[in-house]
C-alpha cells in the first residue's frame, strides 16, 4: 500500500516537470517571435529609407549642379527643427509641412530651377515624414573640391540624421555608423 501511494505522487511530480518545460518553451517561442517582429520592422524601415534616398538622389541628378542647392534646402528643415529627446521625428515633419505648404506647385506652373528644387524637396520630405523618416544631407567625410559628394541620410526612431559626435547622431564625424543607431546614408555625386 505505501508503493502504491509513492508511485501516485511520481505520476504528479511527472506532470508538474512536463508542464514546467512546455512553458519555457512557450516562453522561448514568444520571445523568438518578438525578435521576428521587431526585425521585420527594421527591415521595412530600411526599405522605405532607401526609397526616399533615392527619390532624393535621382531629382538631384534631373537637374545637374543642384546639389548644393538640395544640400541646402533639406539643411534649412533639418536645421530650423526644435528637437527634444521624446520627438527627434515629429519635430523635424512639423517643419517639413510648413516648407511644403510654401512650395509653389511646379506640376501645374512654370518654375524656375530653385522653385523646381523646392517642389521636389518639399514633396520627398513630406513623403519621408508621412513614413516617419527624417532626411537631411551633408558634405561626406574625407570629400571636398571636385570629389565633392553628398551624404543623403535617413533616420527613424530616435536617431538624428546627422554625421558628428553628437549624442543620437547617425554616425561620428568620420561616417562610421554609430551602434543602435537607426538610419541609412547613401552617396550622391
Amino acid at each position: 500500500m505505501n508503493t502504491f501511494t509513492f508511485q501516485r505522487g511520481v505520476g504528479l511530480v511527472e506532470v508538474i516537470v512536463a508542464l514546467l518545460l512546455l512553458a519555457v518553451a512557450v516562453l522561448g517561442f514568444s520571445a523568438m517571435q518578438l525578435g521576428a517582429v521587431k526585425a521585420t520592422d527594421e527591415s521595412l524601415m530600411r526599405t522605405q529609407s532607401i526609397s526616399a534616398i533615392k527619390t532624393l538622389s535621382e531629382s538631384m541628378r534631373i537637374l545637374p549642379d543642384s546639389s548644393p542647392l538640395y544640400r541646402k534646402q533639406v539643411n534649412d528643415i533639418y536645421k530650423s527643427s526644435t528637437y527634444s529627446d521624446e520627438s527627434i521625428i515629429s519635430s523635424y515633419c512639423i517643419k517639413a509641412n510648413d516648407y511644403a505648404t510654401s512650395a509653389k506647385n511646379c506640376n501645374t506652373a512654370n518654375c524656375t530651377s530653385e522653385e523646381t528644387v523646392k517642389y521636389n524637396v518639399s514633396t520627398i520630405v513630406k513623403s519621408a515624414c508621412s513614413k516617419d523618416i527624417a532626411l537631411n544631407i551633408e558634405v561626406c567625410p574625407n570629400t571636398s573640391g571636385i570629389n565633392e559628394r553628398q551624404c543623403i541620410i535617413a533616420s527613424w526612431n530616435q536617431t538624428k540624421p546627422t554625421m558628428s559626435n553628437q549624442d543620437a547622431s547617425c554616425t561620428d564625424a568620420s561616417g562610421s555608423y554609430k551602434p543602435a543607431a537607426s538610419c541609412f546614408i547613401m552617396e550622391a555625386y
